[in-house]
């Protein structure tokens, strides 16, 4: 079962002290074949994507070495190009500056597949490159956003990447309900590394803030730590608002509610759900 964490943060060079703190607390399954991290550095969108060959895929491991204050990590590959890694079909997907994930069963998705990509501008339908519908949800959202010439606005709101990640999946639903059959449960999570957004149809979703970095176990920081000590400030003031999908119990993390869709601007100030 694909399964994500996504993670917006104030400071880059901290992921790795974000991830410890969530070590042995959050995984992303064991059974799927691949997993992929997608991660920006300055103004680079990078993908990192392997194997996973029965090893259980822990967020820390993932991404270990990544330092970015925008990092999508996921588990799961789609589509029906057999069983060997692909890059193409393992998610994270993107396109320009987005990356998208999607969480539960996305090959589910499969019998509206025609039906989405038909209704893509051209040459987004060009650009779609796998043969599952999960990308085609992606493509969706990114064709809601060019209806609104936002596509490549780099100032784009959280809340306007929520709403038409919102319509996207509407999209599908309404796609399932003329064959006469429900959406099937899924979570998914965009991010251009400035805004971040996020909805629950069906499979678990939570949503989790970090509000200083202190204890940090990684960097051997205390709660009576020197306060002159710039890690130790650095910790202090960092910021981290997290997506994970799946069912899990993670202490800091609260459960969206069905339907609930999640937008979290650059600030990170005000976490919120539309």
């Amino acid at each position: 079962m694909a399964e994500f964490l996504a993670i917006h943060q104030s400071d880059a060079t901290l992921l790795g002290c974000v991830l410890r703190r969530l070590a042995g607390k959050v995984s992303l399954g064991s059974s799927e074949r691949a997993a992929g991290v997608g991660f920006f550095q300055s103004d680079d969108l990078l993908l990192r994507k392997r194997p996973l060959g029965g090893q259980p895929a822990l967020p820390e491991k993932l991404a270990d070495g990544v330092e970015s204050e925008a990092t999508l990590i996921c588990s799961g590959a789609v589509g029906t190009s057999g069983r060997a890694f692909n890059e193409q079909i393992t998610l994270p997907f993107r396109f320009k500056r987005w990356l998208f994930a999607i969480a539960g069963q996305p090959d589910a998705l499969a019998p509206i597949r025609s039906v989405l990509l038909k209704a893509l501008p051209d040459y987004l339908r060009r650009s779609v490159k796998g043969d599952s519908a999960a990308e085609g949800l992606f493509f969706t959202f990114l064709s809601r956003l060019r209806d609104v010439g936002r596509l490549d606005d780099h100032e784009l709101g959280a809340d306007s990447a929520a709403r038409s990640l919102a319509a996207a999946v509407g999209e599908a639903e309404r796609a399932f309900e003329q064959i006469g059959q429900p959406l099937p449960g899924l979570a998914a999570v965009v991010s251009n590394g400035r805004v971040m957004a996020a909805l629950r149809r069906g499979h678990p979703l939570q949503v989790g803030v970090i509000d200083g970095l202190i204890p940090c176990l990684r960097d051997e920081i205390g709660p009576s730590a020197n306060e002159l000590d710039p890690k130790v400030k650095s910790h202090r003031m960092l910021r981290a608002a997290m997506v994970l999908s799946g069912a899990q119990s993670t202490e800091g993390f609260r459960q969206v509610a069905e339907r609930e869709v999640i937008a979290i601007p650059r600030t990170l100030t005000d976490v919120r759900s539309l």
